[in-house]
């Protein structure tokens, strides 16, 4: 915008919206603001009348009855929360007893089932649910009828798994066999396995969960012990299997205390009471309280039938003998009343605290009698607001309705100078390409502006047609000349396979992509008499016409100087070459090269390399190997340089593969490298032993999938050579 036109602006069209919305934004926000006060106002009055009420109703009617109601339902409360608590062991019992019933049908009727294999524990599965196989320290791992069973009970795999991964709280699950076998599901193999690597024994008959089973002869819950593995508190459940009258298995189940821990958390009514599961014996396995007669650390080691509280003791010896009570007594000095329920799958027994002074307190607040001022409250708060509601509804109505308005009012004034200026704008074409400004757009802002700056561009316009035209004109030449140089350079590489159809020895192939429509890249191969064969690579610095020209002239000069005669060798051919190419090379271009002459009946090849990749060998006993020859610099550096030469020998079934550098510096669009190591696994992959012409493709295919969507940015060459086998020729 130059200063004339900033001159004559008065006032901008993002001015003009602005000042519009903002005092419409303006009004809403004052007269809202305003209602919101008023009703928050009345609400709080309302409010605040009705809590006195509420207060004043709750105090004159709170009596023993209400009291009477709280510890009824207090008692009912503790025995829904034993149900609950008692609910995860009966789930492992259920589970366990039906995982007894399908072990033994498993191993009472084999031939209805597919046995299935049980591995050891591995390091790697750590974190994952598995099953896994462990022996006792007596048991006979070579015996098959053992291992016969291990594979039928394998067969319950998912059911196994599904017992530990459908529960919050068991942490695992077994089926331990008669001989020793145990097969465990459980998300820590690696603690079964020790320093050394060696897998630990598990003696399932010695845990109590097992002996507990086979005395009871039926399901048994064992008291709170330490995990065979780690530190962790555990209950273990167990159920035989009998099979012919004779013990065949014990189904185990973990339930690891501080998951149940949780559960019993969730069961506590707030910070008024506490919570304590006390065992069989009495001692205390989960408490809110930490200290104190019923705290988990006074107590874990002593029996609460040994309590110094002469009080609490009858209430314990009442709870372990499987009965639900409620009663007032002294704890930690304060009158407290304390209610408990049993656990009867396991024989544990939940206490429930809460002091006098508290219940009272729930009582108050549980209080029924509020009804009347809460119904009341409720029908007040919900007129209020409906009338707001249906006030803002107004007012929101006035606004939009005053929106609409302002907007038809102003919407012909901005809009019709740009449905002007975009009506001219879509008739611009062919020679009509001239926009001229009119009275309408000299609106005084940004529609002037743009107005001027489309009668500038239309102008401008005009000679851009002309030289675009111009310019698409040269590039169809240049791609006529790049397609026709293109096919003259493909048509210089030899692409008739097989290239020796009457020569039996050997059989070769070759491919070449360039990165652009010509490229630097090449290969070659000749026969220089009847014994003797040339194999070339070369890759051409540069991309384009120069790197096609310079190839061209290389190509040339290495077959007429190999042809010669002159030289016995292709580090001399290199040297002459070199040489050649070095004189008058003021762009400095230059190419690298392998060049080998194989001499067919005897298999020995002999190679010199300016520069180039290194070759890859194919041998029966070690496949392909990356062979690092001696190399020189690449020819048309400088005058004078020597190049040594490198022997191989190439057997019948033996592989020469040639590249150029546009196969290992493939790139991916992490900016990856493809690499010597992955062209050589592409080469172990991609060779079936027969197809040279497939090798090549399916190694590009490994290119091609490494490199993804990124475009090819250098030539990629290839050429494979294979002598053949006896049979073969």
């Amino acid at each position: 915008m130059n200063k004339e036109n900033e001159s004559n602006i008065k006032k901008s069209l993002r001015a003009k919206i602005f000042t519009m919305n903002i005092n419409l934004i303006a009004a809403a926000v004052i007269l809202f603001t305003a209602v919101g006060i008023f009703q928050v106002w009345r609400f709080g009055v309302l409010v605040e009348e009705t809590s006195r009420k509420q207060n004043q109703v709750i105090m004159d009617t709170t009596s023993d009855s209400m009291h009477d109601m709280a510890a009824e339902s207090f008692k009912k409360y503790v025995t829904s929360q034993a149900d609950v608590i008692d609910g995860e062991f009966r789930i492992v019992r259920h589970d366990l007893e039906v995982l007894a019933s399908q072990v033994r049908m498993v191993l009472e009727s084999p031939a209805d089932y597919s046995p299935a294999p049980v591995e050891v524990p591995q390091a790697s599965d750590a974190g994952r649910l598995t099953l896994q196989l462990l022996y006792s320290e007596d048991a006979d791992m070579a015996d098959p009828e053992l291992a016969d069973r291990i594979k039928r009970v394998g067969s319950l795999r998912n059911m196994i798994l599904e017992i530990v991964d459908g529960s919050n709280t068991t942490m695992d699950c077994m089926v331990s066999l008669a001989g020793g076998a145990s097969i465990i599901a459980d998300k820590t193999p690696e603690q079964k396995i020790s320093d050394d690597g060696r897998i630990m024994a598990y003696n399932a008959d010695r845990r109590p969960w097992y002996v507990g089973a086979l005395i009871r002869k039926g399901t048994y819950f064992s008291p709170v012990n330490i995990d065979n593995y780690n530190d962790i508190q555990e209950v273990m459940a167990g159920v035989p299997v009998y099979t012919g009258g004779e013990l065949a298995a014990v189904c185990g189940a973990s339930v690891n205390i501080s998951d149940l821990e949780n559960v019993i958390v969730q069961s506590q009514l707030g910070k008024l009471s506490d919570t304590c599961l006390v065992n069989e014996t009495g001692n205390v396995i989960y408490s809110s309280k930490r200290g104190g007669e019923l705290g988990i650390v006074t107590n874990r080691l002593n029996s609460l039938k040994e309590s110094t509280n002469t009080e609490l003791i009858p209430v314990v010896n009442n709870a372990l003998s499987g009965q639900q009570g409620f009663s007032l007594i002294t704890i930690d000095g304060e009158p407290t009343y304390i209610a408990y329920a049993p656990l009867e799958t396991v024989g544990w027994t939940l206490f429930l605290t809460i002091s006098q002074k508290n219940l009272n307190r729930t009582a108050v607040l549980l209080a029924e009698q509020t009804d009347e001022v809460m119904e009341d409250t409720i029908r007040k708060t919900h007129d209020i607001e409906r009338r707001t509601v249906l006030f803002i509804l107004a007012v929101a109505g006035a606004l939009i309705a005053l929106s609409v308005f302002t907007a038809l009012v102003f919407a012909d004034r901005l809009v019709k100078p740009i449905k002007r200026m975009t009506m001219r704008v879509s008739e611009m074409q062919g020679e009509d390409m001239t926009f001229e400004v009119e009275d309408i757009y000299l609106t005084r802002d940004e529609i002037e502006v743009l107005a001027k700056a489309f009668s500038k561009m239309s102008h401008e316009m005009r000679g851009y047609v002309k030289e675009i035209v111009t310019i698409t004109a040269e590039k169809q030449r240049l791609d006529t000349e790049l397609s026709v140089a293109s096919e003259i350079q493909a048509n210089m590489l030899p692409k008739q396979f097989p290239a020796f159809p009457d020569r039996h020895e050997f059989d070769l192939y070759a491919v070449m992509d360039p990165a652009k429509e010509v490229g630097g890249d090449f290969y070659d191969f000749f026969m220089i008499d009847d014994d003797h064969l040339a194999l070339v690579m070369a890759d051409v610095s540069g991309k384009g016409v120069p790197a096609a020209l310079f190839m061209v002239i290389s190509k040339t000069l290495l077959k007429n100087v190999t042809l010669s005669g002159k030289y016995s060798g292709p580090g001399a051919i290199l040297a002459d070459v070199n040489n050649r190419l070095s004189e008058d090379n003021e762009e400095c271009m230059f190419v690298t090269v392998w060049l080998g002459i194989l001499t067919i009946s005897t298999g020995h090849m002999v190679s010199a390399c300016a520069g180039h990749e290194y070759p890859v060998f194919y041998r029966k006993d070690k496949g392909f190997v990356l062979e690092k020859d001696t190399h020189g610099i690449a020819l048309g550096t400088m005058e004078g340089i020597r190049y040594r030469e490198n022997e191989w020998q190439m057997d019948p079934g033996d592989m020469l593969f040639l590249y150029t550098d546009g196969v290992p510096e493939a790139t991916s669009a992490e900016k990856e490298l493809f690499g010597n190591e992955r062209m050589l696994e592409a080469l172990e992959e991609s060779w079936d032993g027969e197809s040279l012409k497939n090798l090549l493709k399916n190694v590009r295919g490994h290119v091609d999938a490494f490199v993804g969507e990124e475009p090819q940015f250098d030539d990629l060459t290839m050429l494979a050579f294979r002598m053949n086998e006896k049979d073969d020729q």
